[in-house]
């Protein structure tokens, strides 16, 4: 058994001992729609059954998924990282994605698909799947996105720099995209999250040269502390070792003196 497969055991057994509102939150960080109607045994065959998906699932197409939706990911993530956040995207427009990350995103939306199914089958499917209060949502936030867009960066186009992984560049969708998928305050707040995120990890990896730096010193210092102590301890033991002798030499000389 590889460390791949040994991981997943280990992670199958801890999930299997959650209670159910844990169990329910980390299906839902993947995609699952659950609820606490459900019983601990189904919960569980549902989590486990996309669990399985994900092993079966090849890790490139997961990836086209997170490009294609210019979604800020480091380039390393395991596919349970990438599941949580394509797990977030509620883009329905498919153009520019590959089609193993479409078959990949609609099975991942629980929309059954055959690998040889053509495109526009796959695509149509996927429309039909979508609820009719998520559509009305995601209508409406794209209509908004795209004015909130237009007075923020002064003309209406996209933004086209080419998709970089994290942490080379914390590039994510556009503020229109992210309104259009999440809402005027939650996109906005994950734009600004983004920026956040980037100070915050500036100032932690300053935080942590400076830490460091003290670390050194400190280290230095107990070094410097150390080497004193123990020459102190040394010279302690060669005077008692020679006032031993001193002594030990004297009580010898007044004992011959006595028997002189």
């Amino acid at each position: 058994m590889n460390q791949s497969a040994h991981d997943d055991s280990m992670k199958s057994i801890a999930i299997s001992e959650l209670p159910i509102d844990e169990l329910i939150h980390y299906g839902r960080k993947l995609g699952l729609q659950l609820n606490d109607k459900m019983g601990h045994g189904e919960l569980l065959r549902l989590v486990r059954k996309r669990q399985e998906l994900l092993l079966e699932t090849e890790r490139e197409a997961l990836l086209d998924i997170v490009i294609w939706a210019r979604r800020p990911v480091r380039e390393s993530a395991n596919k349970e990282k990438l599941a949580e956040e394509i797990a977030t995207i509620k883009k329905m427009n498919f153009d520019g994605l590959s089609f193993n990350g479409l078959i990949t995103l609609a099975r991942l939306r629980g929309v059954p698909v055959r690998d040889h199914d053509p495109r526009e089958e796959i695509e149509a499917k996927m429309r039909a799947c979508e609820p009719l209060m998520n559509k009305l949502v995601r209508k409406r936030r794209e209509l908004v996105g795209s004015l909130i867009s237009k007075m923020v960066s002064g003309s209406a186009g996209e933004e086209s720099e080419e998709y970089r992984f994290l942490p080379e560049n914390g590039s994510g969708p556009s503020l229109k995209e992210q309104i259009s998928e999440e809402g005027v305050v939650g996109g906005i707040a994950r734009k600004i999250r983004g920026v956040a995120d980037d100070y915050v990890r500036e100032k932690l990896d300053e935080i942590e040269s400076r830490v460091d730096r003290k670390l050194d010193e400190i280290d230095q210092r107990l070094a410097e502390w150390r080497d004193r102590e123990i020459t102190n301890r040394l010279k302690i033991i060669i005077i008692t070792l020679v006032a031993s002798v001193l002594v030990a030499l004297l009580s010898l000389g007044y004992k011959y003196l006595i028997h002189q």
